[in-house]
């Protein structure tokens, strides 16, 4: 897993992107290259992306295509977080992925988890859905899942029942559900990691 940081936007790129304007041309800089193409719709099912086992294809928030020469490989996942760095989680090389982190961001703001496919030569088809990150500081396995029914908490670690004492944080996510509620959190990197949460 590898991390290579972005040059920062400013506060000014920032307002015009998420306004739906191009940040390069509304500054003036005519290097830009033209915004990514919306891929047909038939592409997010040739991609390859991964499945939910209960809930079936998961849902995408975009998907847009984009000419990126010198990445590896044909296929790269990478998960963006809140501060704009980028965390690789698959990649041939190791290369600068800018490219396609920015291409996602005229759509979809971090944090969110994206899979690139090569189309053909340099095209590349990039997928990528929203996720909700939390700080969790608990040193084993890469996914917890913490279901709270009343006043009976259940903590599994990688699948596994156990008996460590739960992450405070995971009890704080489900303050705004119901009595019940159930807690997925995957590893990201270190103490960060994609949560969802789902109140029963």
């Amino acid at each position: 897993m590898g991390l290579f940081r972005r040059r920062r936007e400013t506060l000014n790129e920032q307002l015009l992107r998420e306004a739906g304007f191009d940040p390069a041309q509304a500054l003036g800089d005519t290097q830009g290259k033209p915004a990514p193409l919306e891929p047909p719709k038939s592409l997010i099912s040739q991609l390859g992306l991964p499945h939910d086992v209960h809930t079936g294809p998961r849902e995408w928030d975009s998907a847009v295509t984009v000419d990126t020469p010198g990445l590896g490989g044909n296929r790269i996942e990478f998960t963006t977080i809140p501060n704009g760095d980028v965390i690789v989680s698959e990649e041939a090389g190791d290369a600068d992925l800018s490219p396609l982190a920015d291409a996602v961001e005229q759509r979809v703001s971090p944090p969110y988890r994206a899979v690139a496919q090569r189309q053909d030569g340099d095209l590349w088809a990039v997928a990528a859905r929203r996720i909700q990150v939390a700080q969790i500081a608990f040193p084993n396995g890469d996914k917890l899942e913490f279901s709270q029914h009343l006043d009976h908490g259940d903590l599994r670690v990688d699948g596994e029942p156990s008996d460590s004492l739960v992450p405070p944080e995971l009890e704080r996510l489900g303050e705004d559900a119901r009595d019940s509620f159930f807690v997925e959190a995957e590893r990201i990197d270190g103490d960060l990691w994609e949560v969802k949460v789902t109140a029963f």
